[in-house]
């Protein structure tokens, strides 16, 4: 039993700070193009990736606070659903007032109907945006064994925010499969996978309304997982295939819609037997939603792999205040045990600064790019 309990803080430590780690070493390229990507040279044989925030150091984005947020909501909630999403929407909230630099536009907009009095259970926007998914693994550590409970709460924090049954669909999969992978001493097999992602939609029947073209769709995509696997195709064939049910442009790299961001997490993945770094270093070389794409991937990867997959020149370069990575060590640990622990405050002076400074280093990106290269 305690052999049992050390694997699983493990693992709930890999999703953590696999979240973490990805979402801060993505962060920099956020919106670049895989072209642009190369001529920086950022990733290559010669120059394995690494951080570029902010002089060789990194820090998280949203992702990551939506993680800790969600996190925090969880044992705040003692398994009480609704005490679980009254609690998050509390977290969103003052974290808004923080002035977070990177809030997706759908969830601006719920977090301001919570402030003008929108009840939670009406407070969603119609958005397939992967605000949903990159915070959702954290549930399947909470749940390992309690599948209903997790789908529950899973559905919950995603309506909250996201009512378009494609975000919901994108959240689901995350959770299951990060449960899943928690439990698994070696990978998974692609039939595993494929039969687990396609039973998303029957959840869906059972607790929300979804649209027929939502579930189409998520079978399109299972279908193309596997074929893609079948045919040993790079994420970039991938990318270029799911373009073609999706839209978007692999010039331009991954979008933040949910039905591009998630299944190139989850085909990288499978692809790569959920080794870390080499799933990372190839979801963020496609481009486009960099920190988001890799967040989720990283949490997936870590939830497989626990903490010590994680590379420890890119573990430690992670340099965030108020909350730290030895402060996700401690949640992590707090979640395994089901003991409540709050290490972000909801609202802070603190926090003000940290995101004054975060946005800062943020524009002085932004002008970098407009030199010619």
């Amino acid at each position: 039993m305690a052999d049992k309990s050390i694997c699983h803080e493990n693992k709930t430590k890999g999703i953590l700070l696999g979240t973490a780690v990805a979402d801060s070493i993505g962060l920099p390229m956020e919106g670049i193009s895989p072209k642009r990507i190369k001529k920086l040279n950022w990733i290559n044989e010669k120059s394995p990736l690494t951080h570029h925030f902010l002089l060789g150091r990194g820090m998280w984005s949203d992702d990551t606070e939506h993680t800790i947020m969600l996190s925090q909501a969880l044992l705040a909630s003692h398994g009480n659903l609704n005490k679980f999403q009254r609690s998050f929407a509390w977290e969103l909230k003052w974290w808004l007032l923080a002035l977070p630099a990177g809030v997706g536009l759908a969830t601006a907009r719920a977090i301001i109907k919570l402030w003008l009095g929108y009840s939670i259970k009406h407070s969603g926007v119609f958005s397939a945006g992967n605000g949903t998914a990159m915070r959702a693994a954290i549930i399947a550590a909470y749940f390992p064994d309690h599948p209903k409970k997790r789908q529950s709460f899973t559905i919950a924090q995603s309506t909250l925010t996201h009512t378009d049954p494609k975000a919901t669909i994108g959240a689901l999969s995350v959770t299951e499969l990060s449960a899943l992978l928690i439990k698994s001493k070696t990978p998974p097999s692609t039939q595993q996978i494929i039969h687990l992602l396609s039973n998303i939609t029957n959840i869906i029947d059972n607790q929300i309304h979804g649209s027929k073209s939502a579930k189409q769709d998520w079978k399109s995509i299972t279908n193309l997982i596997q074929k893609s696997w079948n045919s040993n195709h790079t994420e970039t064939q991938f990318l270029t295939e799911l373009n073609q049910i999706t839209g978007g442009s692999t010039k331009r790299g991954v979008t933040g819609y949910i039905y591009q961001s998630l299944p190139i997490a989850i085909y990288s993945g499978t692809k790569h037997n959920w080794e870390y770094k080499t799933v990372i270093t190839n979801v963020i070389s496609l481009g486009g939603d960099t920190d988001t794409v890799a967040a989720i991937a990283g949490a997936m990867c870590g939830a497989y792999g626990g903490h010590k997959s994680i590379p420890h020149q890119w573990l430690s370069k992670v340099t965030e205040w108020p909350c730290s990575i030895n402060d996700l060590e401690k949640l992590a640990t707090a979640i395994s045990e089901k003991k409540q622990l709050r290490v972000r405050p909801r609202f802070s002076p603190q926090l003000i600064i940290r995101n004054i400074i975060f946005l800062a280093v943020v524009i002085t990106h932004g002008f970098a790019r407009l030199i010619p290269r």
